[in-house]
């Protein structure tokens, strides 16, 4: 049996290895100290980092993220569900009309960049949710710069992420109002299969303003085929259903 001392000696520097091992880990996850949690989520996020399910909370704040950017805003001068967001008018037999503008159904959402970046920070490597929370910061809500800091959150942790790099040069593009460049570089995300059915319909409509109506006949179709967001299915029908009949006109 060996000596007292020898036991002690040995369970020091097993104690020493381990402390070293600690101090020198680093986790490929963002710190704790980085989260920005609203407050009913403050406990979720504990109970995440201390059973070590980042990953299962990620997926429910990025459930809440599109629950969130999907349901309509309503302010408070609204008459009807529905009609939220835009004026009215009236014509001379009374009945009211619906002055829809170029921003409606758009929307504020002034908590999208704060629940965007809040899954990253719970799970960086959730690069779907990152891809979702830019494509419709800048192109959805018209808030580039809001999309930037967005990657540029995503890009510290996970900077091989070539999806991140690809929406920040198209964000560059759009910028330039440049939409056939725009077209060009987010077509490699087309073919990932976590690619948002928003930047598919994006792409789309960026080709059609381009001219190439070939590649946006192209794109409709893998959205009414692929897509399981009904509203996104049945623009892209009515969208082939047009270019159907500007064929059909030529013939």
């Amino acid at each position: 049996m060996p000596p007292r001392g020898a036991l002690l000696a040995a369970a020091f520097l097993c104690w020493g290895a381990g402390a070293y091992a600690a101090s020198a880990y680093r986790s490929p996850f963002p710190p704790p100290s980085e989260m920005r949690a609203p407050l009913e989520g403050a406990a979720g996020d504990m109970l995440a980092l201390a059973a070590g399910a980042r990953r299962l909370f990620a997926d429910l704040w990025f459930v809440r993220l599109m629950q969130y950017y999907g349901a309509r805003e309503m302010p408070a001068e609204a008459e009807q569900p529905g009609h939220e967001g835009h004026a009215h008018s009236v014509d001379g037999l009374g009945h009211a009309h619906c002055d829809h503008d170029e921003n409606y159904g758009k929307g504020r959402y002034p908590l999208f960049l704060p629940m965007a970046r809040h899954v990253l920070e719970v799970d960086h490597s959730f690069a779907a949710a990152g891809l979702y929370g830019a494509v419709s910061l800048a192109f959805g809500l018209n808030r580039p710069a809001e999309a930037e800091q967005l990657l540029a959150y995503g890009l510290k942790y996970s900077p091989r992420e070539w999806k991140y790099l690809t929406v920040l040069a198209a964000i560059g593009y759009s910028k330039a109002q440049d939409p056939a460049a725009v077209a060009r570089t987010i077509a490699p995300l087309l073919k990932d299969p976590d690619c948002p059915v928003m930047l598919k319909q994006l792409a789309a409509f960026l080709n059609k303003k381009a001219g190439d109506y070939a590649a946006a006949a192209a794109i409709y179709a893998d959205i009414a085929a692929t897509s399981r967001d009904e509203a996104y299915v049945k623009n892209a029908r009515r969208e082939l259903e047009k270019f159907s009949s500007r064929a059909g006109s030529r013939r």
